[in-house]
């Protein structure tokens, strides 16, 4: 009796998460791979902005975003908790474009409102904090 306990006890508590450990790692790894893509942003405040060439590209290693917003590109720290996310407010090169100064403005307003990120397929989705998609935005393909 003395030598099952020693036997059973390092057996059963070894490794208590390992059931669990493969979903942990995938949820890991679909978080860093949406920080390390390009997102062509489709759709800005429920407007089709898709031949305006938007984007968006996170940086893991130092939280930031940066990108293009219609005239300008731009860059921005953010923080990052599971499916909220915060933006500060974006740095950018002074460009004048009149064609685009309304998407640029929308644009800039719209992600420091983001405070949601969701990652479907191939999407990206950052809402704010009524559930409101700000951002559409489908994955670059890699040439």
């Amino acid at each position: 009796m003395k030598y099952l306990i020693f036997f059973l006890f390092p057996v059963l508590f070894s490794k208590p998460n390992s059931c669990n450990s493969n979903a942990k790692k995938t949820t890991k790894s679909e978080i860093q791979s949406i920080k390390h893509e390009k997102f062509f942003i489709t759709t800005l405040n429920k407007i089709n902005v898709s031949k305006e060439k938007l984007y968006i590209i996170f940086n893991d290693e130092n939280n930031t975003v940066s990108g293009f917003s219609g005239c300008n590109t731009y860059s921005s720290k953010y923080t990052n908790n599971k499916d909220h996310i915060s933006f500060e407010h974006p740095i950018s090169t002074k460009m004048y474009c009149e064609r685009n100064t309304v998407i640029e403005k929308s644009f800039f307003k719209n992600l420091i409102q983001s405070k949601i990120i969701v990652l479907k397929q191939d999407s990206l989705f950052l809402k704010d904090t009524n559930n409101a998609i700000l951002f559409k935005g489908i994955l670059s393909s890699k040439d």
